[in-house]
């Protein structure tokens, strides 16, 4: 999955809005004398009507500011008057600073604010800022802020203390959902063996056996799962309880497993697959397409539902999506070898189902594809 690029966008604003950022003060800043001002600034910005004068005086004439530009709003220009205490209602705020690059007349800084209110932390803000000189007093001139609460909580995380853990459970995911099958179940068996408490680290193992339709494999590591979650999340319970050969059990396990986790791509992505009702799937996979338009098994399984819709415009979209920007994984081509020959075009088909062999020479089936259609197209060929 592609990060969300937040510090380049910090470092643009930062690049960019360097040289608009009026000074009036003159003369090299001192990252002592920064970093006490953006402290204490933030620190004081508690105490209702109290901490209103020193915020306000803090901040440039010329302020922009930009919040949350996850939500793809705009910076904007900050107005003060009419700001009231209403807002500083906190018991107290904890500034952490990163890094201070000064820059001759300004600086940049980077940190963490934690506001809370009866010791319990209520906002977690990541910020970039710039602060310059104005009237001889430090000021500052350029804000952006993130919220941790703006962003999606609602995945399958993983219940481990595993150090490196979360990363070798979203390599697992991935190969679960590119149809990796072996793959999945190497890194699955690790994770067992490393953390021999975790339960949803047999999902790769999990997916083998299901795969394999082997089911009494599958109940005996599903059972070792469940008994291992003690301490797990009911998502991660639902979740396994999902991975059985009844397709109704395993439906409403999907359904209470997406309750509890409703931003998770692959809950909805194995939930969507089941469904009969394509118009409903693809509203079910939409939401993960919003928060992950770049997530292969995502973009998999919405250019079939579209293309059984009949929606062979959308459909491919979706495929060359998933094989453009998940150009290692061999399944990218395999499924765009399918859409090419729902479209009639044998000829790409074929170029698409070898692509997707030479990427990976375990995907034999693949291979068997094209060769099918290298007879069938040798065979009319004759016939003409």
């Amino acid at each position: 999955m592609k990060t969300t690029p937040i510090i380049i966008i910090i470092l643009a604003i930062s690049v960019f809005t360097f040289s608009a950022c009026n000074d009036t003060g003159g003369g090299k800043l001192s990252e002592e004398d920064v970093r006490d001002f953006a402290i204490t600034h933030i620190e004081s910005q508690v105490g209702y009507d109290e901490g209103v004068e020193s915020y306000v005086n803090g901040l440039s004439n010329g302020l922009l500011v930009w919040s949350n530009p996850v939500w793809k709003n705009k910076p904007w220009e900050y107005d003060t008057e009419g700001i009231d205490g209403s807002g500083f209602y906190e018991d107290s705020l904890k500034v952490t600073i990163h890094d201070i690059y000064i820059m001759g007349t300004h600086a940049n800084v980077y940190g963490t604010i934690k506001f809370y209110i009866d010791d319990v932390v209520t906002t977690y803000r990541n910020f970039s800022g710039i602060i310059g000189k104005e009237d001889g007093k430090l000021k500052w001139q350029r804000w952006l802020g993130v919220d941790n609460s703006e962003l999606a909580a609602g995945f399958l995380w993983p219940s481990t203390e595993l150090e490196g853990g979360l990363t070798a459970y979203n390599d697992m995911r991935n190969a679960m959902m590119n149809l990796e099958f072996e793959l999945a179940k190497t890194i699955s068996d690790t994770l067992v063996e490393k953390d021999p408490n975790w339960a949803t680290a047999h999902l790769g193992q999990m997916q083998y056996y299901w795969a394999k339709k082997d089911d009494s494999k599958l109940q005996e590591v599903m059972e070792l799962a469940l008994s291992k979650c003690e301490n797990a999340s009911r998502a991660e319970k639902h979740f396994i309880q999902s991975y059985t050969q009844d397709r109704e059990t395993g439906q409403r396990e999907l359904e209470l497993a997406m309750m509890h986790a409703p931003d998770d791509p692959m809950i909805r992505v194995w939930y969507a697959w089941n469904l009969e009702d394509n118009k409903l799937a693809i509203d079910i996979l939409k939401h993960a397409w919003w928060r992950l338009p770049e997530h292969g098994g995502v973009n998999n399984m919405l250019g079939y539902k579209y293309m059984a819709d009949g929606n062979m415009e959308k459909a491919k979209k979706h495929f060359e999506i998933f094989a453009r920007a998940n150009s290692e994984v061999p399944n990218a081509y395999d499924s765009y070898g399918d859409y090419y020959i729902q479209s009639g075009d044998y000829e790409k088909a074929k170029e698409m189902f070898l692509k997707a062999y030479d990427t990976d020479n375990s995907w034999t089936a693949s291979k068997e594809k094209a060769e099918r259609i290298e007879e069938r197209m040798t065979r009319v060929s004759s016939e003409e």
